[in-house]
This record gives structure tokens, sequence and C-alpha cells, in this order.
């Protein structure tokens, strides 16, 4: 192998790693359901601010899950009435978005 080529497989070989340790921190620092909810969702969801369904409201839950998780997992992705896309945290990513909604479903609905 020449040194050149030798040199390109090093190259290929570190931006893979650097890849794969940039999924890794990205996975490890993925914020939990209960988490966003505390710091952002319940700022609206806590007092139903704007017509938000408040955590813990079984009847407005019910009503809006009937249709599923995902019909409710993309109006927190795209905003929906009042609240901005992400709930306002652009920072959020879809699996989080959908991880505060399961979180707020089912403090709402569940025995």
């Amino acid at each position: 192998m020449s040194p050149s080529s030798q040199a390109a497989a090093r190259a290929t070989a570190l931006a893979l790693f650097l890849a794969l340790a940039a999924t890794l921190a990205h996975a490890q620092a993925q914020r939990s359901g209960e988490s966003i909810v505390s710091t952002q969702c319940a700022k609206c969801h806590g007092s139903g601010v704007a017509g938000a369904p408040k955590i813990g409201d079984r009847d407005a839950w019910s009503a809006r899950v009937k249709a599923g998780v995902d019909p409710l997992v993309r109006s927190a992705i795209k905003g929906h009435g009042g609240m901005p896309s992400r709930g306002g945290m652009a920072d959020l990513t879809d699996p989080e978005i959908r991880d505060a909604v399961i979180y707020m479903v089912t403090r709402s609905i569940a025995p």
C-alpha cells in the first residue's frame, strides 16, 4: 500500500470513528420525557395556558389520543394553536418529543 493510500485509509478510519463518537454522545444525551415535560411542557400544560390540555385532565387527553399518539407527536413537532413547533425547544429531537408526549398522556389517562 502506498503512503498516500495509507494516509487516505487513516483519514477514512478517523472520520468513521468521529461520526460514531458523535452518534454515541447524542444517544447518551437524550433527555427523558419526564425531564422535558418538567422543564418546558409544564409551563403551559401544567395550568392549561391558551387552551393547552392540562396534565392530568383525563377527558381532555382521552379525546386527543383517540386517533393515536402519532398525531399528537406530529402536532408537537409542527406546532398547534398557540404552541410553537417543538414546544418552543428547537433542539428537541423527534424521539424526545415523542417521549414527552407519551409521558403527558400516561400521566393523564392512566388509571
